[in-house]
């Protein structure tokens, strides 16, 4: 719906913005922006992803440029907003500013519920880990020339880095008794962080399994932790997932294995192979602000108010793919298994590829090929809990990065595959799929698959559409659901009391 009367509009895009190392009271700016109409004005946005007043609530301010040229009408009219990629509005507040001084800032500090913008509903707010931020300026005296639209993106800078440890002859750790892994940063060929396993007694005969991880890397102010555990088949079981503040370098932060040692000797067929307990650790490390700038400005803008074309050329700008002239000739190269190096083999099956294409589409088959594990050896990855089908798909993507002939099936196969070799832009696209074609019929199939592989952004979208269509959903499905998981099903029917 295009503004009643003509106004400027600031659309502003903040990537990776769950990575934001700014604290309480601290914000994240836009780049600055001159609106004409208006005494050619100075003025630039403040976001406050961990609140200005309250840590539960984002808030979202402009403010005048300290050098701005012109005088400022006696009174403004300002609408702030989180909008969807759609460019439907998620949340909106809207103000009348008299007096509006050089450098100062007017807004709302509780603009959006914090826990609603990065986990209940981060599947709308958050689309890729993309916040987007809008603000409307009207004049209130006199009505402006022309409607004009200001695009900007601040991209905040993500250092992702995934490792396995294989810590050998578990079973005969004892309390007292550490293991120690030391973890470099490709950037600077120095120490970053320290992880330390030790075991602590607990209640009876329990013995917990910590880690103490020691940050050696003043730059590294922030980071995020997601922790598996590999078994016998190769599957990653998701255990820790957390975030760690590194304010003073001085101090370590404890992390508390969800296994204890107990658990993991009665199961050790299953988790401990050989006697060796396999970690996947999988961290992301923010570098802050790493770009900030205008992109584009529309003059006299008429027609809708923000449509699907204009999200679209936003999210294209900047993430240019592959040509498909290099995409196929890669592909030949996979066809005619012209310097294969490794081969990927099923039960029925074996397809020869290239360690450095998986190595790069898959943080898991990166660090498989760059540590002393068997498949590195031997040159060869069995994958039997895959068909063949969805490993040749997987491998077409990961030459191509092309996905052809979707279907629910497939989607589903392909979303557990990448998950699991940790390939996120082939996820996002089968996450996407399976989002998009939801039905009454496969609501619970797709929330287990969510919850089974711990991600947030699905699980959340499938909730909304079971609450949405509660009387449609499947009634056997339904019926099944509480019987294999009954506190997801519980969790699920709580969220409409919410």
């Amino acid at each position: 719906m295009a503004c009643e009367e003509k106004c400027f509009t600031f659309i502003w895009k903040l990537e990776n913005v769950s990575y934001c190392v700014e604290g309480k009271d601290e914000a994240i700016y836009s780049p600055e922006f001159v609106v004409d109409s208006i005494n050619e004005t100075k003025w630039f946005l403040g976001l406050y992803p961990r609140g200005e007043e309250d840590g539960n609530y984002i808030g979202f301010f402009l403010f005048r440029g300290p050098d701005s040229k012109g005088a400022v009408p006696k009174k403004m009219k300002f609408e702030f907003a989180f909008i969807n990629n759609n460019g439907s509005v998620l949340t909106s507040r809207k103000a009348a500013i008299n007096d509006f001084l050089e450098s100062e800032g007017h807004g709302f500090p509780d603009l959006a519920e914090r826990e609603e913008v990065f986990n209940t509903k981060r599947s709308a707010f958050l689309p890729q880990d993309i916040l987007t931020a809008r603000c409307r300026i009207w004049k209130s005296d006199g009505e402006m020339a022309e409607d004009v639209r200001c695009f900007a993106r601040t991209r905040i800078g993500v250092q992702r880095i995934s490792f396995f440890w294989n810590v050998k002859n578990f079973s005969t750790l004892e309390s007292g008794e550490k293991y120690t892994y030391q973890m470099k940063s490709v950037a600077h060929d120095k120490q970053s962080i320290s992880a330390n396993l030790s075991l602590t007694e607990g209640l009876g005969s329990e013995k917990s399994i910590r880690f103490e991880l020691i940050h050696q890397d003043q730059a590294i102010k922030f980071s995020t932790l997601q922790l598996s555990l590999v078994d016998a088949s190769r599957n990653r079981v998701n255990c820790n997932r957390d975030e760690f503040w590194f304010q003073d370098p001085s101090k370590s932060k404890e992390l508390k294995f969800c296994f204890t040692k107990n658990k993991l000797m009665e199961m050790k067929n299953s988790y401990l192979p050989d006697d060796i307990l396999s970690l996947h650790w999988e961290w992301a490390f923010s570098k802050g602000v790493v770009s900030n700038e205008i992109e584009n400005f529309q003059y006299s803008y008429t027609g809708s108010d923000f449509n699907a074309s204009n999200a679209q050329n936003m999210n294209n700008q900047k993430m240019m793919p592959i040509s498909y002239s290099l995409n196929d000739n890669l592909k030949s190269l996979y066809d005619e298994n012209f310097l294969c190096d490794v081969k990927l083999k099923t039960s029925t099956s074996i397809f020869p590829a290239h360690k450095i294409i998986l190595s790069a589409s898959s943080s898991v088959f990166k660090a498989m090929f760059s540590n002393d594990m068997k498949e590195n050896g031997s040159n060869c990855v069995d994958i039997e809990d895959l068909s063949d089908d969805t490993i040749n798909r997987m491998l077409l993507f990961m030459y191509t990065t092309r996905v052809e002939d979707l279907t629910w099936e497939r989607a589903s196969h392909l979303y557990a595959a990448s998950d699991k070799y940790a390939i996120l832009s082939l996820k996002d696209i089968c996450s996407s799929y399976l989002k998009d074609n939801l039905s009454p019929s496969k609501a619970c199939e797709v929330l287990l698959l969510s919850d089974s592989h711990a991600d947030s952004d699905l699980k959340c979208a499938v909730q909304d559409y079971i609450l949405k269509h509660g009387k449609q959903i499947n009634s056997d499905e339904w019926k099944l659901l509480m019987e294999t998981n009954a506190k997801l099903a519980a969790e699920t029917v709580c969220l409409q009391f919410k």
